[in-house]
């Protein structure tokens, strides 16, 4: 947690990682501080649920404003997936998009494109930011339990590889707020699927078992487990490790509030970069 900052921006309340801020990558992860959604007052609920109508639509719409405002980034345009709990990753090669467009079907997105800003929507799954130093290529991943079964970090590096030339040792990482170790029990099924992609999983991602006969996942460890094996360097890896459910006062957390009358917001994290230029340090390898 020393690599984040929480910062206060206007009545935002915003999460940076230092080491990707001094590499010259605009970036953020959203809290549930300072928007006008009744979540259940004044949260600044950024994504797409199925529950949200119209009414719902139009405050989401003011949040981006506000968020993408608070870093100085309103005229950049903000490319989103609909994600799925997949291993599919797009990239984004053209800048513009139509409004009436829908988003591509994807949990991970990546581009080497200066200017614009990928995003991920979460609300418990595990957030992490891309950035390679070298070649400036970035990329946004949503990595819940079946995303992370599905090695949706591991497959994005490949991506990042083959389409920009990434070299995963230039690679930082940002692990945003998700659900922790502490709260997120899982059934036998679920570990199963673990221990059939790393014969490993039962001793570094899963803790022992709770009275019910459940576990305890990781998905942080897990992700970070996939890094190490894809060639990123551990001192790299920046973890905020904060729960959302144990910090539900600053984060929405599905898992925790799906029992209330009110709908559960989602959070956004983003990734993108400026021209290379002063603002941003690309390095000779």
């Amino acid at each position: 947690m020393d690599s984040f900052q929480l910062d206060q921006i206007d009545s935002l309340r915003l999460l940076r990682c230092s080491p990707l801020l001094a590499a010259g990558f605009e970036h953020a992860f959203s809290t549930r501080r300072g928007g006008v959604s009744p979540l259940p007052a004044e949260s600044l609920h950024l994504g797409e649920t199925e529950q949200d109508g119209e009414a719902s639509r139009s405050l989401v719409r003011e949040n981006r404003r506000r968020f993408l405002g608070s870093l100085g980034l309103s005229d950049w345009p903000l490319r989103l997936i609909r994600q799925v709990h997949s291993a599919t990753v797009e990239i984004v090669t053209e800048p513009g998009v139509s409004p009436v467009e829908p988003p591509p079907i994807a949990d991970a997105v990546a581009t080497r494109l200066p200017g614009i800003l990928l995003g991920v929507q979460a609300a418990d799954c595990l957030p992490l930011l891309l950035a390679d130093r070298v070649t400036g290529a970035v990329a946004a991943v949503h990595a819940g339990w079946r995303g992370t079964v599905g090695l949706i970090v591991a497959r994005t590096l490949e991506v990042m590889q083959r389409s920009f030339g990434t070299h995963p040792s230039d690679v930082l990482v940002a692990l945003g707020p998700a659900i922790g170790p502490c709260c997120f029990e899982v059934g036998p099924e679920v570990a199963a699927r673990f221990e059939a992609i790393d014969p490993l999983t039962r001793t570094h991602l899963l803790s022992a078992p709770t009275q019910e006969g459940k576990a305890r996942l990781d998905l942080n460890l897990a992700n970070l487990h996939q890094l190490r094996q894809a060639g990123v360097r551990e001192d790299h890896v920046y973890d905020c490790k904060y729960c959302t459910v144990c910090h539900n006062d600053l984060f929405f957390s599905y898992r925790f509030e799906r029992g209330t009358e009110r709908p559960v917001g989602r959070h956004l994290a983003v990734i993108g970069r400026r021209q290379t230029g002063p603002h941003h340090r690309l390095l000779q390898r």
